[in-house]
């Protein structure tokens, strides 16, 4: 029997504030045109489409942590799984005609209901490639490490890319990295409406063929960079924050084969 929550990671939501304004200063980031979504006005999020994994801008979510989704192909089986599983938040699975979804601590599991079609993703831009890492971020990187093993069912390898780092390869998409602050160099931040105590940045880690030219780029919009290019764990980086203080951590892409 297969394991019903996939590793695939197809979307994570970024809170925002003002949702026009993170429409506008994200567009500029990813040099795209903003084309008006049903989802925009009616749901209060908006979307951009990457390679594999879309970031979703979501002003219902501002207060809270970034949540990332999960796929799954039994969206009953998969809430039944998370139920034996550790957690702090488990909400009931709903379904409608589109999707079948429930959260559980601060992921989101979706199971898609109608097949929409290929989705037209691509490329962040020239500077800002692909998304090659989204990372959970823990205190305890055993027993995080054991849990998101179970949770998506594949074991955990050392990633030689970020200091050994625990990492589970995904089977489409970004990989996930678990850390303990060795690389994200981040305070921990309180959520008062969650009653919870945690570090959020930088949310994923982001490709780039030239990172001096995609530090340029980002100072160029705004985007908040505090050390400006650094080695952590032996990488050499940049971190930015948005407007609403969400943070990226941008590496020069390397060869796929040593992915």
């Amino acid at each position: 029997m297969s394991h019903p929550i996939n590793a695939f990671m197809p979307a994570v939501f970024v809170p925002v504030q003002d949702l026009k304004r993170a429409i506008e200063w994200y567009a500029n980031l990813f040099q795209r045109p903003i084309v008006p979504q049903p989802d925009q006005d009616t749901h209060g999020i908006y979307i951009f489409a990457l390679e594999e994994t879309e970031i979703i801008l979501d002003k219902n979510t501002w207060g809270s942590p970034p949540t990332v989704m999960f796929d799954a192909h039994d969206i009953h089986a998969a809430h039944q799984f998370c139920e034996q599983r550790p957690h702090t938040v488990l909400t009931e699975a709903f379904t409608d005609e589109y999707i079948s979804v429930f959260n559980v601590n601060s992921h989101m599991v979706c199971k898609a209901n109608r097949d929409l079609g290929p989705k037209p993703a691509r490329p962040a831009n020239a500077c800002l490639r692909k998304i090659s890492r989204i990372l959970a971020h823990t205190d305890d990187i055993e027993d995080t490490t054991a849990w998101y093993e179970a949770f998506v069912g594949k074991s955990a390898g050392s990633d030689p890319l970020f200091g050994d780092l625990p990492a589970i390869l995904m089977d489409r998409g970004p990989h996930l990295l678990i850390d303990d602050n060795r690389l994200s160099h981040s305070q921990s931040k309180y959520f008062e409406q969650l009653q919870v105590e945690t570090r959020t940045n930088p949310i994923m880690i982001i490709e780039t063929p030239n990172l001096g030219a995609a530090l340029d780029h980002v100072r160029s919009v705004g985007g908040l960079v505090r050390e400006g290019i650094e080695k952590r764990v032996g990488v050499t980086c940049f971190e930015f924050q948005d407007p609403d203080g969400n943070g990226y951590l941008v590496v020069e892409e390397v060869d796929k084969t040593a992915q």
